[in-house]
């Protein structure tokens, strides 16, 4: 096994005891069993879906500051849930220059270039107007967008 399957099965067993203790702790402070049951699911998810950027994250840029962000943020309740998915992406921002510019595997964005709906925010690609017909937007950088 290597070391980033390790931290990956390991960070998902650290989403889920962190989610049973929120359980448990909603419990105490008098939230009904549906209501606990509600969060550790929603907590489960979250931190499952964390840690499966977070491992691709590390697999296309060799990064573990997505691991690290949810190590901070921890899991288990509406605050680190929320804190780690914000810092999950920008781990994916910072990793790799084109998670900001919209080419990267995981992030796309149609101010800087390559989104789902045309190239960014100057320059030409095929959009409305006097820039062409679509959805598409004008690019950043030129027809393709910065770096695509």
């Amino acid at each position: 096994m290597s070391l980033d399957n390790a931290i990956y099965a390991l960070s998902n067993v650290n989403a889920l005891m962190g989610s049973t203790l929120g359980m448990v702790e909603a419990r105490n402070n008098g939230a009904s069993p549906g209501e606990a049951l509600m969060g550790f699911g929603l907590s489960v998810m979250n931190g499952a879906a964390r840690n499966a950027v977070s491992h691709e994250i590390q697999r296309h840029t060799g990064s573990y500051l997505g691991y690290a962000v949810n190590n901070i943020a921890g899991y288990g309740n509406p605050v680190s849930d929320y804190a780690g998915t914000i810092g999950t992406i920008g781990a994916a921002m910072v990793s790799s220059p084109f998670g900001i510019f919209g080419c990267s595997p995981y992030m796309t964005s149609t101010i800087y270039g390559c989104g789902p709906f045309g190239g960014g925010f100057f320059g030409y690609s095929p959009g409305f107007g006097p820039f062409g017909s679509g959805f598409g937007f004008p690019s950043f950088f030129g027809p393709c967008g910065f770096y695509c």
